[in-house]
C-alpha cells in the first residue's frame, strides 16, 4: 500500500546491484560451510563406516538456526518499515491538499 507514493525526499537511493550486503556475506560463509562438512563428513564414512551424529547435528542445527535468526531480522526490519511507510502516508492523507 503506497509505495508508489514515495516522494524523492523519502526514497532512499538504490542500492547497486553488485554490492553484497552483511546477510548475504553470512550466507555465503554458511554455504561454504555446509559443503565443506559434508565433505569432509563423505569422507569420515568412508574411511571409517559411520560418522558422529552428534557433530553432524549440531552443526545443521547451528547453521539452520543461523539462517532463522536472519530470516526473522529480515522481516523485522520489513514490517517496521512498511508500518513507517503506512503512517507517513496517514499524515500526508491527512494534510490539507495545499501544504504538499
Amino acid at each position: 500500500m503506497g509505495r508508489g507514493k514515495r516522494t524523492a525526499k523519502h526514497q532512499r537511493p538504490p542500492r547497486s546491484r553488485n554490492r553484497l550486503g552483511v546477510m548475504d556475506i553470512i550466507l555465503i560463509v554458511v554455504g561454504i560451510s555446509l559443503l565443506a562438512f559434508t565433505v569432509t563428513m563423505i569422507g569420515i564414512y568412508r574411511e571409517c563406516g559411520g560418522v558422529p551424529d552428534t557433530l553432524v547435528t549440531c552443526v545443521f542445527a547451528t547453521l539452520g538456526g543461523e539462517c532463522g535468526i536472519m530470516g526473522w531480522i529480515k522481516t523485522t526490519k520489513d514490517r517496521n518499515k512498511e508500518r513507517r511507510w503506512e503512517q507517513e502516508d496517514k499524515r500526508e492523507a491527512q494534510e490539507p491538499p495545499g501544504e504538499r
